[in-house]
């Protein structure tokens, strides 16, 4: 005799459903691909100023929105430290910056750039706040440098151990592959040994633009990029790229220091930013508009006129700067309410 089994019918697929962040974020880009400026209002001391800035985002586009990566860099070691900021890096909405500045579709690529940015902000907690000393500082960032040198360095401070061996995994995963990482670990280094300035009141302005290039951690992020393309550049064609990488740079740190002003000044407080440098708000609103025109013109100005490994570096260039700029000005880690978009 035949029994019949009833079967329960598998569940029915969902339709995928689109993060209602990137609804929001393809409505802006739609906006901002029309325009050839962003304005907002930005909050100074209780008054309302204008910030404009030059924008192209025409050939501008977030990769691979509905391809999901994670925050995933915890489960690869015993990271207990990066655990405990997940909520801070998924309020901070640092998943999508991953999107927004991506230059491939490659999912590899994506995994690692997200691993990259667990890393990048977990270091960002730990080393830009007011819990290290001048001299805690100084000793964290020399514990960093040498372990680019040496990958045994091993540190009195537990959690520096902790970020050396995330790092480790980023980069082991990127050898792995056969890419040089080796201007990679020199930005790198540029970028910890930028930290020591970060509170120090006695800087000036042109050398704080310097250091801030820096510290924003875009020059290892844009070589990040490249690397992974496979090219090279010539010796003279190098000269052109390190260039148009320290501009890009520039530009995402005025993105931060404008956007992420009322941040600092209640969490962060001794930490430089370009508006210590201006009493008065008008003429700071006016630095970061002039500042920003400037540099955006050079970096135009540096855009090949022929296909090539340079050319491939100015477009990811120009796709951080306009990624990073639509994550500054929709992330809830910075939107307390201190600007208004004029779409």
């Amino acid at each position: 005799m035949t029994v019949l089994t009833a079967v329960t019918p598998a569940p029915p697929v969902p339709p995928f459903v689109l993060d209602t962040r990137y609804q929001r974020i393809d409505s802006l880009i739609e906006t901002l691909k029309r325009r050839d400026s962003v304005a907002y209002d930005l909050q100074i001391d209780g008054s309302r100023h204008r910030i404009e800035w030059p924008v192209d985002f025409s050939a501008y586009q977030v990769i691979a929105s509905t391809t999901p990566v994670s925050l995933g860099l915890a489960t690869r070691g015993d990271f207990p430290e990066l655990e405990r900021l997940r909520p801070h890096l998924l309020r901070g909405g640092f998943d999508l910056l991953t999107y927004y500045t991506c230059s491939t579709r490659s999912v590899r690529y994506l995994q690692n750039s997200q691993d990259r940015m667990d890393w990048f902000f977990a270091l960002d907690a730990f080393v830009d706040g007011q819990e290290l000393s001048p001299e805690q500082r100084t000793d964290v960032v020399r514990d960093l440098c040498a372990w680019l040198e040496d990958r045994g360095h091993q540190s009195q401070t537990r959690w520096v151990n902790t970020l050396n061996a995330m790092l480790r995994v980023i980069l082991e995963d990127l050898e792995t592959d056969g890419i040089d990482t080796s201007r990679l670990i020199q930005d790198t280094r540029g970028y910890f040994e930028g930290f020591l300035l970060e509170f120090d009141p006695t800087v000036t302005l042109p050398r704080y633009l310097e250091n801030r290039a820096l510290t924003i951690g875009m020059r290892p992020e844009v070589e990040f990029c490249f690397a992974y393309s496979g090219l090279t550049l010539s010796p003279e064609e190098r000269i052109v790229g390190e260039r148009m990488k320290e501009l890009a740079a520039h530009l995402v740190a005025l993105q931060n220091d404008a956007l992420s002003q009322s941040k600092e000044e209640a969490q962060e407080q001794g930490h430089l930013n370009l508006k210590a440098y201006f009493p008065e708000p008008r003429p700071y609103a006016e630095a970061l508009n002039g500042l920003y025109r400037t540099r955006y013109d050079a970096l135009r100005a540096l855009r090949p006129g022929r296909p090539g490994p340079l050319e491939v570096l100015w477009n990811i260039c120009a796709q951080w700067v306009c990624g990073s700029l639509v994550w500054h000005l929709t992330t809830p880690r910075y939107d307390l309410g201190q600007f208004e978009l004029l779409a």
